[in-house]
């Protein structure tokens, strides 16, 4: 952010008291403009007949606070033809930074935020607003044109939810899971039967509340890890899977239980398939 710097004693000063207040307001507000615009105390004719009267400017003048063109002050530049200058803008106890040192900050500050990001250096600004039209000199070759951006990396597709279908069925490796997950928690597996009346019973339920999903095994096994369904009847087949304990009574190996589940896959998948 830049601004245009007030002294402490101008309230008292002799050119202050000499312009009088209506032309002191215009020269504040004259003096933000110019440090918003960055336009190191050159005040351009338009915006100067914009905010104040032709009396007040004429004050402004008289006193010294600003120069015409023409001025005989060696300590500031020429304005051009129908613009001022505010006297001593850029004097080194003004206060007032110029536009290069204003522009250089913002700049630091930009690469130290690019830095952060990753991101590569911005093509440095152009001239001032009053340079413009006295700089007749062309375009270095590496300013002739901006530097071409990097492409950006397209994002990849957000997986799409949908209803789930009449007909879906658990994968042997969600059924696996699930009898595993209840084994583990000190429940019984599921038979056959159970499993196929869970599925229809999860089903239904997401039907009928309209859910989506990008995918439904893992709801299902949420299901089916905590359902509890009745005592199986007399004859009914139960999937076991084995107890985890080896010889003895000791707990069994990690690599036995691990094969004892894939056992229990490929035999529910067997008895899926007669």
């Amino acid at each position: 952010m830049s601004y245009f710097a007030v002294d402490d004693g101008a309230h008292n000063h002799p050119k202050i008291l000499r312009a009088k207040n209506a032309a002191v307001g215009l020269w504040a507000r004259i003096g933000s403009y110019v440090g918003q615009q960055l336009l190191d105390g050159h005040v351009p004719g338009e915006i100067a007949k914009s905010y104040g009267t032709a009396p007040q400017i004429k004050n402004l003048l008289d006193v010294g606070l600003w120069h015409a063109h023409g001025h005989a002050c060696s300590n500031c530049p020429q304005p051009r033809p129908g613009d001022y200058y505010m006297h001593d803008y850029l004097a080194a106890d003004s206060g007032n930074r110029s536009r290069a040192e204003v522009l250089a900050g913002r700049e630091k500050a930009a690469a130290k935020k690019r830095q952060q990001r990753g991101q590569a250096p911005r093509r440095p600004p152009g001239p001032a607003p009053w340079q413009a039209e006295f700089d007749d000199e062309p375009p270095a070759d590496d300013e002739a044109a901006p530097p071409e951006e990097e492409p950006r990396r397209p994002r990849p597709p957000r997986p799409v939810e949908s209803r789930i279908a009449p007909d879906w069925e658990p994968s042997s490796d969600d059924v696996h899971a699930a009898q595993v997950a209840r084994q583990d928690a000190g429940m019984l597996p599921l038979t056959l039967d159970q499993l196929d009346s869970l599925t229809h019973k999860f089903v239904r339920r997401m039907t009928d509340d309209g859910r989506t999903a990008v995918a439904w095994g893992g709801r299902w096994r949420q299901w089916a890890e905590s359902e509890r369904p009745p005592a199986p009847s007399p004859g009914g087949v139960v999937v076991h899977l084995p107890t985890g304990r080896g010889q003895g009574g000791s707990p069994s190996t990690a690599d036995q239980r691990t094969a004892a589940a894939f056992a229990l896959a490929a035999e529910l998948r067997a008895e899926g398939n007669q």
